[in-house]
């Protein structure tokens, strides 16, 4: 998929270059406090949710206008995770328990067009690191970006001999 960069991302990464950019490109106001993960998620995007937002917020990589692609984010995850749960541990219908199974099991016997399950965990995995990656939420994509100091910090003296002392 092509899309255009926003320059903050051409920023981090490296790539920017003035002569391309328009002038005075919006920047997104913050994103401010953590939110209540939306009521139709499952119990994987709601711990997902919970477990991210408040280190996106932190690092100033989630902004207001980035609430909605963080929720697909952590949508394609829980749906990832319910199909991983339906190949590996499947719910016995006589007992109402989920049993375990390897995946050789699941796929005895079957072919693409039997395998529902398998097509949404792969679905479900590719959306996930699509948007992961968007919000820097692997090694890579967080290399990626550089997060500014604030004046202060940059200003102060005193913080640059602490930070010198630390890196000792």
């Amino acid at each position: 998929m092509n899309y255009r960069k926003p320059k903050a991302q051409k920023v981090f990464q490296g790539t920017f270059r003035p002569n391309r950019e328009v002038e005075n490109e919006p920047e997104p106001t913050p994103a401010g406090n953590t939110r209540k993960p939306p009521r139709y998620f499952n119990k994987y995007s709601k711990a997902f949710w919970n477990d991210v937002q408040s280190e996106l917020i932190e690092t100033g990589v989630l902004t207001v206008v980035d609430w909605r692609a963080f929720e697909l984010c952590c949508e394609a995850y829980g749906q990832f995770r319910e199909a991983h749960d339906a190949i590996y541990n499947p719910i016995d219908h006589e007992t109402g328990k989920r049993s375990k199974r390897t995946l050789e099991e699941y796929l005895k016997g079957k072919n693409s067009q039997t395998m529902p399950q398998y097509t949404a965990l792969n679905k479900g995995r590719e959306a996930f690191f699509k948007y992961a990656n968007v919000l820097g939420l692997n090694p890579v994509a967080r290399g990626r970006i550089d997060i500014r100091k604030s004046e202060a910090e940059e200003d102060d003296p005193m913080i640059a001999i602490l930070n010198e002392a630390s890196r000792g």
